[in-house]
């Protein structure tokens, strides 16, 4: 891809440099405040070569695919520089009401819950994946260790337990505590993580957010009858959100002079007490509803639940919601060790990988063949986008045809010429088998079940067969 062609046709269909008032990226999207979305081409946008898709929320995103997106916002941003970022004929707050206007048009109020979690876990997303890696390695390296020493009736050596003596014997000890410390540096302190990202999301002091997180993880929350962590993510946030909401309404009323002193030590002081006394707890209360409620769904819903889970999880991707699970997912690992939902969500990655595949090996159409080619690794590492909107969408497909066979007959005029009809949700199959072996992802990013995952595969490819 020719990074500057495309940045600048992005520029050129999006009303030029005068429309733009930021321009950022997730994984796979260039995410750009427009300042008027009329003067925004999106025919022609959506034809510029390497654009996979286009999502129209609050702000305009465009699918490019991981690793480019990043390059793309770049160019972007360096064609900015020096141009003015908005209307001149608009005031400051005329502006702001306008863009207020055009986002209360486009979102609901889950809508806007979920972008909020979005935004808080994609700037940790490139490190979750990273320690998260790591971990899994750790696991299998530690439970292979386990696995021997228990077998083989290995006895504990001074300090080293069983497992640590067999690490040692195969050199693998050092290693292990390498990798366990690392990626315990993000899982364990996860909730300043979050609780700084929080805070820039609603708006507040970065430092102060994060400081709320920590608070929830000192060991000495025992002595007021917490546990460390109570209420995880989901308590940070909310605590987090009524922080940055009191932090402005303190400053109206402090004076400029005392206001770096004054209003941090009442806000820390407020929030501190309401999150220690009613917040970690009444979150815990929730959080501990909603993994209760989880846990007994994919115990008890078996088959059925694992299918519509699996099913409603690409739709959540092409809307761009899908990081709002984070919390949950993190939650799950936090009571669990391990996260079964996500384990069944991402066999849809599965189904879309050997629909994918079934385009790239019977399709004649160079460009899509070249589409297919570069979305399939991606999906492969629970990446998406690319073949939701590059294979499926521009394929003319719609998305439950690429990912299912559903067992209905339906027309699709666009597609008729090439594709079956008649499909059955393969990432879904692939979900219910990880549901019957009650397979779960150790983390975020590592999804259990190679059976569930050749299951979506086979399904998915199927489905999509061409004539």
């Amino acid at each position: 891809m020719n990074y500057n062609m495309v940045g600048d046709a992005i520029v050129k269909h999006c009303g030029g440099l005068a429309n733009f008032i930021h321009v950022t990226n997730c994984m796979t999207r260039v995410r750009m405040t427009i300042a008027d979305p009329s003067l925004v081409d999106m025919p022609a946008l959506k034809g510029i070569e390497g654009i996979l898709g286009v999502v129209e929320d609050d702000t305009l995103q465009v699918i490019v695919g991981p690793g480019k997106s990043s390059k793309v916002a770049t160019v972007i941003n360096q064609r900015l520089k020096g141009a003015p970022a908005v209307d001149t004929t608009l005031s400051g707050v005329e502006q702001k009401a306008k863009l207020a206007r055009e986002k209360a048009k486009k979102q609901t109020r889950t809508k806007v819950i979920l972008k909020h979690i979005a935004n808080i876990f994609v700037p940790i997303l490139p490190a979750l994946i990273a320690a998260g890696i790591l971990m899994g390695l750790n696991n299998v390296v530690v439970n292979s260790a386990a696995s021997w020493a228990m077998s083989h009736h290995i006895a504990a050596i001074g300090d080293l337990s069983p497992t640590q003596v067999v690490l040692d014997q195969r050199h693998l000890l050092g290693v292990s505590q390498f990798l366990d410390i690392v990626s315990k540096a993000l899982f364990g302190f996860l909730a300043i993580y979050a609780g700084i990202t929080s805070a820039r999301e609603f708006e507040g002091n970065l430092i102060l957010g994060g400081l709320l997180g920590a608070i929830t993880i000192m060991p000495q929350v025992t002595t007021l009858g917490l546990i460390p962590g109570q209420g995880g993510l989901i308590g940070v946030i909310f605590a987090v959100w009524l922080m940055c909401l009191l932090e402005k309404q303190v400053r109206r009323f402090v004076p400029d002079i005392v206001d770096v002193v004054v209003t941090p030590t009442v806000v820390l002081l407020v929030m501190a007490a309401a999150q220690l006394f009613i917040i970690m707890p009444a979150a815990g209360v929730v959080s501990n509803g909603i993994l209760h409620a989880l846990n007994g769904l994919l115990e008890h819903g078996g088959i059925a639940a694992g299918f519509v889970l699996s099913a409603l999880f690409p739709f959540l991707i092409s809307l761009g919601l899908h990081h709002g699970l984070f919390p949950i997912h993190l939650e799950m690992i936090n009571a669990t060790g391990h996260a079964p939902l996500f384990a069944i969500q991402i066999m849809s990655n599965a189904g879309m990988v050997g629909a994918a595949t079934a385009v790239l090996l019977l399709t004649r159409d160079p460009v899509m063949k070249k589409i297919a080619k570069g979305a399939i690794p991606t999906s492969i590492l629970a990446v998406g986008e690319p073949t939701i909107f590059g294979v499926k969408y521009s394929g003319g497909v719609c998305l439950h045809h690429g990912v299912d066979r559903r067992g209905v007959w339906r027309r699709d005029d666009r597609a008729a010429r090439c594709l079956h009809q008649r499909r059955w949700r393969g990432g879904a199959f692939g979900a219910t088998a990880n549901c019957r072996r009650q397979i779960s992802a150790i983390y975020p990013g590592m999804a259990g079940g190679l059976c569930g995952g050749l299951c979506a595969d086979v399904c998915g490819r199927q489905g999509t067969w061409l004539r």
